[in-house]
């Protein structure tokens, strides 16, 4: 008779305590995986993680654009097998492990109660995480086994009884398991990670009295608190900290498992040669290295935060500095230029003297003044000094000149702090007290240097503050969609006007104030000025469609389970 040469066995992992804590633990690793799911640039990742279908970011190049844009969303394009489809599997993966840890856990008692409220945790996790998605989901709650087979069900199921799972799961996590992860294991989650997930659930459901609740429940109880420094949060490779509810760990430590390149695509790409003339900028520190820049801040999201917010520098580098001793390039004197469709005067560079300057190493430089250096050649570079995201990109870790797809080794932010104090405003504002939805919505606002908001607040202001704060963190598009706004915000503020646009567009639009265009956000001059020229980075407000804020159901998931039994979400058929 064959023996397993370890200690791990099928029995040995459902029959035993310690096993099913081994099966716990590996969810985080598996979960580690979705970074690089899709294909190895992070392609689905960069969708959960960033902002690249909400109306925070502009986005450049690829197959990620053309999703970004909804040129190409449907079942069977080539999103489904980047996006979709790796979604879908992986989330239920998960939940069919969840599945098999709670019901053989259960058997043990409170000997594995811990391990069963961790588990249940990650099956409403990632229920969630397909529902917030997709809207159109199946119920699978038991072990798949040789004799149940045949006896899966693949219907959609009623709303109300994905909520009912979620909220049982949720319940019994918070139950089960403490405010110090398990274990005393950093990065595992805890009752407040719970209590969080929960407060969000209810928050789908406009239940405002158990989203305070649990918020509260967070406030007062978890030992939990917001960094006093917003520059310190994001300020290394290690996102564990006093807010941090649930981060995925990477460690480039050995043993540590692989890295992602999911950083390098919410930097900016001005320390690459093909795009800035300047090879020596590729290994500086200042410019941060060399990154993609495949999704950067927008000017609707630069245009929310106060002249004096602390998180304009905290969260994003504006602003770079010229670093090519061999191409000193030299800035015209500035005329004025009056934009056509807003009337609004803008320097052509920022050089106000009355004759020619040349930059020195360490100059900040502007897109205006490239341009118009290079006379009008440098296609690429003005756009490349927008904004960067800092909360993902790598400099501790990452090589300054590394590419790889898995060079980069920072955490990745999936639930913290000031969300929840987010979520106690918005319920407190809708439960019509206001002292506590001021308490709540002044925690972030005057962390970041602002002076106490007094007044009434309002959906608009939370609104408003959810993007100052969580840009970038993958937590636009939940909040966006379950508050009904998520169309109405694509339509008007989704990508960017980074160029001043010809007349001669490929699709029916008219670019100005006629078409809905707030004047208040023409591009900024100083990261890019163009005095003609198309862009389609703007192209999302016109292709997008009220059914986007639904995912379609992957066509070989469709396949798989009988069309007959799960037909495809309406308007993708």
């Amino acid at each position: 008779m064959e023996e397993s040469e370890t200690s791990f066995t099928t029995n040995s992992l459902f029959q035993t305590v310690e096993g099913l804590d081994k099966m716990v633990v590996a969810f985080y690793d598996y979960e580690r995986g979705i970074v690089r799911r899709g294909n190895a640039n992070g392609f689905l990742a960069a969708h959960l993680f960033g902002e690249r279908t909400t109306d925070l970011s502009v986005f450049f190049t690829g197959d990620d654009a053309s999703l970004s844009r909804y040129t190409s969303p449907g079942p069977t394009s080539n999103a489904r097998g980047l996006l979709y489809s790796p979604f879908w599997s992986h989330r239920y993966y998960l939940i069919g492990r969840a599945n098999e840890v709670i019901h053989y856990g259960q058997q043990f008692g409170d000997e594995a109660k811990a391990i069963v409220a961790e588990a249940s945790f990650w099956r409403a996790y990632n229920y969630y995480g397909l529902y917030s998605r997709f809207s159109r989901l199946y119920l699978d709650t038991e072990p798949v086994t040789k004799d149940n087979l045949d006896a899966l069900s693949f219907v959609p199921a009623q709303t109300t009884a994905i909520f009912e799972l979620m909220n049982e799961d949720l319940d019994r996590a918070i139950q089960g398991l403490a405010y110090a992860p398990k274990d005393n294991m950093a990065g595992r989650v805890t009752k407040a990670t719970a209590h969080h997930l929960k407060a969000l659930v209810a928050a789908w459901e406009a239940d405002w009295p158990t989203v305070a609740a649990h918020v509260d429940s967070i406030d007062q109880n978890s030992g939990l608190s917001l960094v006093p420094d917003p520059a310190q949060i994001f300020n290394s490779s290690d996102l564990t900290t006093t807010e941090t509810l649930f981060s995925l760990r990477f460690s480039n430590e050995r043993g540590g498992g692989d890295g992602h390149r999911i950083g390098s695509q919410y930097g900016n790409a001005i320390a690459e040669e093909r795009y800035t003339h300047m090879p020596d900028a590729r290994y500086n520190i200042e410019n941060l290295g060399r990154q993609w820049g495949l999704a950067l801040p927008n000017s609707y999201l630069m245009s929310l935060y106060p002249d004096n917010d602390e998180r304009l520098s905290a969260y994003y580098k504006r602003y770079y500095t010229y670093q090519n001793p061999d191409e000193l390039i030299t800035i015209p004197v500035a005329m004025t230029y009056t934009d056509p469709n807003t009337g609004q005067q803008i320097m052509t560079t920022t050089n106000l003297s009355d004759a020619p300057r040349q930059v020195q190493i360490g100059d900040t430089i502007y897109g205006r003044d490239v341009y118009m250096a290079s006379g009008g050649t440098s296609r690429f570079l003005p756009r490349r000094i927008l904004p960067s995201s800092l909360k993902q990109v790598d400099i501790w870790t990452k090589q300054l000149d590394a590419d790889g797809a898995r060079a980069n080794f920072k955490d990745i932010m999936v639930y913290r702090l000031a969300e929840s104090y987010l979520l106690g405003a918005e319920a407190y504002m809708h439960l019509g007290n206001q002292e506590r939805a001021g308490y709540y919505y002044n925690k972030t606002w005057e962390r970041a240097g602002n002076p106490t908001e007094n007044g009434t607040i309002t959906f608009e202001m939370i609104k408003d503050e959810h993007a100052r704060e969580l840009a970038f963190e993958g937590r636009r598009w939940d909040f966006l969609k379950r508050t009904g706004i998520w169309y109405e915000q694509m339509r008007s503020y989704a990508g960017d006007f980074t160029k001043y646009p010809g007349s001669t567009l490929p699709y029916d639009a008219t670019y100005g104030v006629s078409d809905g265009r707030d004047p208040a956000f023409a591009p900024n001059a100083d990261y890019f000025f163009d005095m003609s020229g198309s862009d389609n980075d703007v192209l999302v407000r016109f292709n997008v469609r009220p059914i986007h804020v639904n995912w379609p159901i992957p066509q070989d998931q469709i396949d798989a389970m009988g069309p007959e039994n799960f037909p495809q979400t309406q308007g993708y058929e």
